[in-house]
Order: C-alpha cells, then sequence, then structure tokens
C-alpha cells in the first residue's frame, strides 16, 4: 500500500505517512509511487466529473455548489501537477516534487471542509424561500469573494506551517522514503455522524419504514405520470377504505423523519462505505476523501436541515438548491398530500397544483 500508517489525529487532520519511494524487486531500481497517485488523482476527477452530472442544474445558486466547482478545478489542477513530477521525473527529484504537492495539497483539503460547513449552513439559513430562482447578483458575487477568501486562507495557512520535506524510514528491513500528508478528520467525523445519526432515526421508525417508501415511490410516480386533463381532477392519495385524510395523517411520518428517509435512500451506499472504511482502519488522505462526492451529501444534508426549519414558510413549490434529494415529495408524504399536475393550453407550460386529499 503507497500509504502506511496513521500517526497522530488533532482537530482538522490526521497525519500519515505517503510513500513516494519504494525499494521494489531489485534495490538498484528503485520503484517509484507517483504514477499510483497519479492513477488514484484521475479517479477522484471521474468521480467528481459523474457528481457534476447530476449536480449541474443548481449547482451555482449556492455557496457550498461554488465551492465544488473550485475543487473540481482545484483537482484537475492537481493532476496536471502529478502528471509534470511524472513526466519530468529524469530532470526534477520526483521525491521532492512529490512531496511537495501531496503535502500541500493534502493539508489545504484538509483544511477546507470545516469553514465550508459553517459557510454553506449560513449560507442557507439566509436563502430566500431556500428558492434558487432568488439568487441573485448580489449574492453570487459574494460567493465568488468567500471561496476565494476560503482557498486563499487555506493556501496561505499551509504554505506557511506544512512540512513537505521527504523522510526516510525502514519498512520490514527495507528503506523507504515517505512524506506527510493529512487525512480530513471533519469529513471524516461529519460523514460517521451523519450515518449514525439516520441509522438511529430509521431503527426507531423500522417497522413503518417500508411502508412510507412505497407511498413516497406512488407519490414520485404521480408526479411524473401522465398530466390530468382537467385541474380539478382528484388524485387520491390511499385508495383503500373511506377513511380519507385523517387515516393519512395518522400513518404519515413526522417531518423531520420523512426527510431523513428521502436523504438516506439516495445516499445510504456513501455512508454505507464511510461506515465500511471506518470499521476496516482504511485511512485516506484529504486530497482523496474530500471531493464533490462527500461536498453533494454535505450540500443535502444542509439543504434537509434548513428545509426543515423553514418548511412552514417554504412549502413543497419552492425550487430547492439540491438535485439530489426529492424533498418535495418527502414534505408530501409528511403532511398527507398528494402532488398533482395539469397542462395548460401551451403545451411548454406546466402548472403544479397541489391537493389537500
Amino acid at each position: 500500500s503507497i500509504y502506511i500508517f496513521k500517526i497522530y489525529t488533532h482537530v482538522s487532520s490526521a497525519i500519515m505517512m505517503a510513500v513516494v519511494w519504494s525499494p521494489g524487486v531489485n534495490e538498484n531500481f528503485p520503484h517509484d509511487e507517483t504514477l499510483q497517485y497519479l492513477l488514484i488523482l484521475c479517479s477522484k476527477v471521474a468521480l467528481n466529473t459523474l457528481v457534476l452530472s447530476f449536480w449541474r442544474h443548481s449547482i451555482l445558486k449556492s455557496l457550498l455548489g461554488l465551492c465544488s466547482v473550485s475543487m473540481y478545478v482545484a483537482d484537475v489542477l492537481l493532476v496536471s501537477a502529478v502528471t509534470g513530477a511524472w513526466l519530468f521525473k529524469e530532470h526534477l527529484p520526483t521525491s521532492t516534487s512529490m512531496c511537495f504537492i501531496l503535502a500541500h495539497g493534502s493539508a489545504v483539503y484538509a483544511l477546507l471542509p470545516l469553514p465550508i460547513l459553517i459557510a454553506g449552513a449560513l449560507d442557507y439559513a439566509s436563502y430566500p424561500h431556500l428558492d434558487v430562482s432568488s439568487s441573485s447578483r448580489h449574492r453570487a458575487v459574494c460567493y465568488c469573494t468567500v471561496v476565494v477568501l476560503l482557498w486563499a486562507f487555506a493556501c496561505c495557512y499551509t504554505y506557511n506551517y506544512t512540512d513537505t520535506q521527504p523522510m526516510e524510514i525502514y519498512k520490514d528491513n527495507a528503506r523507504v522514503l515517505v512524506c506527510r500528508v493529512h487525512g480530513s478528520t471533519v469529513a471524516f467525523q461529519f460523514s460517521m455522524q451523519i450515518s449514525i445519526a439516520v441509522g438511529l432515526i430509521l431503527l426507531f421508525y423500522f417497522k413503518t419504514t417500508i411502508g412510507w417508501i412505497r407511498r413516497a415511490n406512488k407519490l414520485a410516480e404521480l408526479r411524473n405520470t401522465a398530466f390530468a386533463p382537467e385541474k380539478d381532477q382528484h388524485f387520491p392519495y390511499n385508495q383503500e377504505g373511506e377513511g380519507g385524510n385523517s387515516e393519512i395523517q395518522e400513518s404519515s411520518p413526522p417531518l423531520f423523519v420523512s426527510l431523513t428517509l428521502g436523504f438516506a435512500l439516495n445516499w445510504i451506499p456513501y455512508l454505507l462505505m464511510c461506515l465500511v472504511c471506518a470499521f476496516l482502519g482504511f485511512v485516506v488522505p484529504a486530497y482523496a476523501s474530500v471531493n464533490l462526492l462527500w461536498m453533494a451529501c454535505a450540500n443535502s444534508v444542509l439543504v434537509g436541515i434548513a428545509f426543515w426549519f423553514r418548511s412552514a414558510g417554504t412549502g413543497p413549490l419552492r425550487k430547492l438548491p439540491d438535485d439530489t434529494c426529492l424533498w418535495n415529495i418527502y414534505w408530501h408524504l409528511s403532511k398527507g398530500t398528494t402532488p398533482t399536475s395539469s397542462v395548460s393550453r401551451d403545451p411548454s407550460e406546466i402548472i403544479l397544483i397541489y391537493y389537500q386529499c
């Protein structure tokens, strides 16, 4: 493994050793690990590109989204730097250049998650109605300024306080050249705490969770099916029995449980992966673990919390700054209402009408 072990942990990051040079099979021809790091970073860029493909509609409408775009650009620059170190390894000592790149890159990515989470939470707390259509040019300028300040702070701090000197250690009676890299404690703990919280909430309501999921799927299908021919056409939420709305209200989950369920159905594979890595003791440097998948998950968490607190004034008609979770569907699941739709005379204009059943 190119990562040997974790040394210690402090508030923002965990320190670990990354191998940049190993003896290989023949001690006269040492093995350069640069290509492995390049493959890791290229895989991260590919993952980020995939995340951008499903987050593209609202990613520029929030501070967290703009931070994610800047992180994507930084990842591309990091890949370019490692590629340059690999291409010019005959002229430059790769141990020194790679240690400089990895140490600074991991330190910057280890510092960014906490201020990004705080700034993102403040952004959504002040977001007008949590509606991306209300985002203004003034707000976009503020976002760009904050993003530049965050990166400038992180880069200046790491430039002054990061140790980029390679070290020699002996592993299995072999001399290995390593450098200190940082893992993000904030990103790791955030994923762990969210996983535990979601797991406990769903476990507490385990008996009724399956039924709620089925009803949420029916609501989603109802929203996506053919539009009603008449504006006042009725779509019953529950066709069994004549209890109507009172029966729905009694069996509907609380809003925070409904939103948690909507979040979990989208993000449980990622959260399970984080839990497995934690149980196996698999440590990952910050330049790999702090990616757009983590940013999108954090964005969904913050949007869900903001939507929960402000649901009375927000309602289900808003276009929320999150393209991952169907928050409006789970709002209806909690309230016992049904989203219905009809088509106006202009086929390109869709009018959404919400009924209380």
